[in-house]
């Protein structure tokens, strides 16, 4: 399914800087998504599901980078035609890289509300927020690398880079070190054995 987006979107989108879906997702792909991704930071975190409410927010940001390297359900999403060709639609990019996704667990306040500053790339093209709980529920919010419009309720943030997306220092990043692990350095271009090829329209 492919979400239609409007010249009116399109521009709003430009203007403003981001735009807000409804009911993008549907209550079963909220509750699947946000119990992958619960899943998956507890694996990482050797604990249940259940005992996270335990840990501290940090922790949990802190293990919640990249979550669809873990869960083929969030990785057929994220790179799934509804994204992309949503994020093509409103960037005019019909080739774009699944640069990496952060759940952002509730109580965490990031500041500024910049995508860019709180991750480790350059040239990014759209960042996609997916409001999971809460009387928002099912709607995602697209946005421009130079803002990102967080809500209270628990969500995840999928930010979407060019083919020509580059891995950079930045030391605002927590997670800034993370792509080493598979053998990239400061300065090198994102390649798609990392990151997932999507097409858009």
């Amino acid at each position: 399914m492919q979400t239609m987006v409007t010249s009116q979107q399109v521009n709003h989108f430009a203007q403003f800087g981001w735009i807000e879906f409804e009911k993008f997702l549907s209550a079963d792909e909220c509750t699947a998504i946000h119990s992958a991704i619960l899943e998956t930071v507890a694996k990482r975190l050797r604990t249940e599901v259940k005992k996270l409410s335990r840990c501290p927010e940090k922790q949990l940001y802190l293990s919640a980078r990249d979550c669809w390297r873990d869960s083929p359900l969030l990785k057929q999403f994220f790179c799934s035609k509804r994204c992309s060709s949503t994020v093509a639609s409103l960037t005019n990019k019909q080739s774009m890289l699944l640069a990496c996704d952060q759940w952002i667990p509730p109580g965490i306040i990031l500041e500024p509300l910049h995508l860019d500053n709180h991750l480790s790339y350059q040239n990014l093209i759209c960042g996609c927020l997916l409001i999971l709980t809460g009387e928002l529920e099912g709607s995602a919010r697209f946005f421009q690398p130079d803002r990102m419009p967080l809500v209270a309720e628990s969500q995840i943030v999928i930010a979407y880079g060019s083919i020509n997306t580059v891995y950079i220092h930045n030391p605002t990043d927590p997670s800034n070190s993370e792509l080493k692990r598979f053998g990239y350095s400061f300065g090198d271009r994102l390649n798609t054995d990392f990151h997932p090829l999507c097409k858009g329209n």
